[in-house]
């Protein structure tokens, strides 16, 4: 067991491939590139794993389907939304905006001679990305030690995690499609309100005692959505990378008093029937065991279709989004929106639409 997390380990990435001449090495990478990993894995969120709560809090991310979690190099662990972009045509695995106004300037500029993505997901458990999912995990969870007071004591050597993780089978989700993760019927109930100029039923008023039980009539958005914090986007290129990230079915933007984040729509796996298939069960993640649902914003922020100081925007809205920034002429942002500007924009998009 080594007696630091894996803190400060360094390995170099080795390429075996098989020798390129000059011509050979000059053409693009990309077109020997079969899977396009840089197209279907989106990095949404990095933390440190130092103590007990970090572990649970893995271990609740790699319950919701298509997540995927990596440890580089340096210790840092990764989170990886894992669905193909929108833009990719997934039997040539080619981009099908190349070189167009539509495709975001992170993917026209990103060089693939120097591509991490290839040697990272070359392999399940190589030098350049160990892939960790639930069986993984779980493996992990079981070889790790830790002190009275919860924080992780020792782990296994990194060699050694290595080689159990190239003897764990990969597992991955099945493809729900595009339609079925973007299926959202309260955005859909904002849109059309906003067209036809209804405005949403007002919210009842409660009593202390119906407060009570706060997840009664809830819809579970807790265990149907992820939420990641983001920086605000401070420069013109921060605004492009929100475009890229728009672009993989599932994530929404979402913008309110406690800042910009990133929005997945997934689900948890253990989600039956609108309730927890593990509730008491060990297995429930300490995260969800100890929710306090009095203080939920889940329900304010997913069940509303227009929620109290909070918007959501998917990749259809982006455009709205952008118009509501200014910037001066070297890219930085001078002027972001409000809650209400931004939902304004959006609004005013759709009516102007045919």
């Amino acid at each position: 067991m080594t007696a630091e997390p894996w803190r400060r380990i360094s390995l170099r990435v080795v390429s075996h491939d098989e020798a390129l001449s000059w011509d050979q090495a000059i053409a693009s990478p990309c077109a020997t590139c079969e899977a396009a990993p840089c197209c279907t894995h989106l990095k949404l969120h990095d933390f440190d794993v130092t103590t007990l709560l970090h572990l649970d809090y893995a271990r609740y991310l790699l319950n919701f389907e298509r997540i995927l979690l990596g440890i580089t190099p340096d210790g840092q662990w990764h989170v990886y939304y894992r669905y193909p972009c929108r833009h990719l045509d997934r039997a040539t695995t080619r981009c099908t905006v190349h070189a167009t106004p539509e495709q975001p300037n992170i993917c026209q500029n990103f060089s693939p001679y120097g591509c991490w993505y290839r040697n990272a997901y070359s392999q399940a458990a190589g030098p350049a990305l160990l892939q960790v999912d639930r069986v993984r995990l779980e493996w992990l969870i079981a070889h790790v030690q830790f002190a009275d007071d919860r924080t992780i004591k020792a782990m296994p050597p990194i060699e050694e995690v290595r080689a159990a993780f190239q003897a764990l089978p990969a597992h991955d989700d099945p493809d729900p499609g595009q339609a079925a993760i973007e299926r959202d019927p309260v955005h859909a109930a904002w849109k059309t309100t906003t067209l036809d100029g209804s405005a949403p039923p007002p919210s009842p008023a409660r009593t202390f005692a119906q407060l009570a039980e706060p997840c009664t009539g809830c819809e579970a958005y807790c265990c149907t959505s992820l939420i990641f914090p983001q920086g605000p986007p401070t420069v013109h290129s921060q605004l492009d990378f929100y475009r890229y990230a728009l672009g993989f079915p599932g994530i929404e933007v979402g913008f309110g008093d406690a800042g910009w984040t990133f929005i997945l729509r997934t689900k948890c796996r253990h989600l039956v029937d609108g309730k927890c298939g593990v509730y008491g069960k060990d297995e429930r993640p300490l995260q969800c065991r100890y929710y306090d649902a009095h203080k939920c914003g889940y329900k304010n922020q997913f069940g509303a279709p227009r929620p109290t100081a909070f918007v959501r925007l998917r990749h259809h809205e982006f455009e709205a989004f952008a118009a509501t920034f200014a910037f001066d002429n070297d890219g930085n942002t001078i002027k972001s929106p409000t809650v209400e500007e931004l939902r304004a924009s959006i609004e005013q998009g759709w009516r102007a639409a045919p």
